[in-house]
């Protein structure tokens, strides 16, 4: 397939890197699909105690970005095959546990437990990607990844509805999925890389806050979003399900297409694609905030967190060197998704006395103002590589009209 043309990451590698990082993604993802009635997991785990639901789920959220410093900064001073096998390990057993626990200590504990298994290893298993990946075939390789997470979550999402699976059931399911990154470790070693250290060109902190700017203000304003829905109301909460649904679908295609366009013609393109696909997004709901602009407004949302995805995969390693790159992973993805599922786990009506059409044309504003300082920002996918791969691409063209002008001859 034209996407897969090209690759330096040899197949070892990349089936590695991808299911070490969909298997996590996956599973995160699918916890954070329980939405029936409006509930979020913690509280579909804990009906009868809600605000202990809500702290857990800050907790959870905050203890992931706990990690994933620590991680950060210990994870290149360990052994990358143990560090990463007991990430996953904790995420297993963890997951394993939760149908189990009852009582605030053990409720908390498991909070901290659950933060772990998806913030300490992600950051270094993010690097991994960019550690094996040339600029101009990390998105490909990441819009894959994003692809495979996020249709491995709605496959797993719809067989739970079809045959009406309870919690635990799904519990099992999201542990199943969580070890399948264990393949991981049977495929490939899984090393520290031995090219050694990499210099980083001046200016690569700054051009990353140019980037990281509209990524959290884009979580923000999502978490905000969701803030506005009406999910009380049973016509809301159907079609907050199914546009939920339908948002994976749209992330998970977006995300392959995304990447292909991030290899081809840069990252700015990218994202300032999915600034603008949201802040239309917002437009809509402040016009008329009803069940079916709340699909419509999910679906839209797709196309933008696909984007966005790919590219904050991408970024950070190509602006971080070999020393650095955990770091930026940890603050590139760990921070602004805390911060959007921090407010997803608040209480649905914290907005209700303000107006949805306010809020949204408010929210719209900002996110098309961030497009100025992604535009400038220095393109991380360098002009030469761009170049090159039209080259490679002009004279691939050129080699199969040859042959076939061969074979029409003979």
């Amino acid at each position: 397939m034209f996407w897969l043309r090209d690759y330096r990451i040899s197949r070892k590698k990349f089936a590695a890197a991808t299911l070490l990082t969909s298997g996590t993604l996956a599973w995160f993802f699918l916890l954070n699909s329980f939405d029936q009635e409006g509930l979020t997991f913690f509280q579909s785990l804990m009906p009868n105690d809600l605000f202990l639901a809500y702290i857990c789920q800050i907790l959870f959220y905050s203890f992931s970005v706990f990690w994933a410093v620590v991680g950060s900064f210990f994870g290149k001073k360990l052994n990358r095959r143990i560090f990463l096998s007991v990430w996953v390990l904790t995420g297993v057993f963890t997951t394993i546990s939760l149908p189990f626990i009852g009582g605030t200590a053990i409720c908390v504990l498991s909070s901290i437990f659950l933060g772990l298994s998806l913030g300490l290893g992600l950051p270094s298993s993010l690097s991994f990607i960019s550690e094996n990946t040339r600029a101009d075939e990390r998105g490909r390789v990441s819009g894959i990844i994003i692809f495979l997470s996020f249709i491995m979550a709605f496959c797993l999402m719809i067989f739970a509805r079809i045959f009406n699976l309870g919690l635990v059931e799904t519990i099992l399911l999201a542990a199943l999925l969580r070890s399948s990154s264990l393949l991981a470790f049977f495929i490939d070693g899984i090393v520290e890389k031995t090219e050694g250290w990499q210099p980083r060109y001046k200016g690569s902190y700054r051009t990353f806050l140019f980037y990281l700017f509209p990524w959290v203000l884009f979580n923000i304003a999502s978490g905000l979003a969701w803030a506005l829905i009406p999910t009380q109301d049973p016509a809301f909460a159907i079609a907050y399900s199914n546009g939920n649904t339908l948002r994976y679908i749209c992330i998970a295609i977006f995300g392959l297409v995304s990447g292909h366009i991030a290899d081809r013609y840069g990252r700015k393109i990218i994202i300032s694609l999915g600034l603008v696909m949201l802040g239309l997004g917002f437009l809509l709901l402040g016009f008329s905030m009803s069940p079916e602009s709340v699909l419509v407004y999910l679906t839209i949302s797709g196309i933008a967190w696909g984007s966005f995805f790919v590219v904050f995969i991408a970024v950070p390693g190509d602006l971080s060197d070999y020393g650095s790159r955990d770091r930026f992973y940890a603050l590139g993805t760990m921070l602004p998704l805390a911060i959007l599922l921090s407010l997803y786990s608040a209480p649905p009506a914290f907005l209700s006395g303000y107006s949805p059409a306010l809020i949204s044309q408010f929210l719209s504003l900002i996110l098309f103002l961030c497009i100025i300082p992604i535009m400038r920002a220095e393109e991380t996918l360098k002009e030469g590589l761009i170049y090159d791969r039209k080259v490679r691409e002009y004279l691939h063209q050129l080699g199969k009209i040859i042959k076939k002008s061969k074979e029409e001859e003979n």
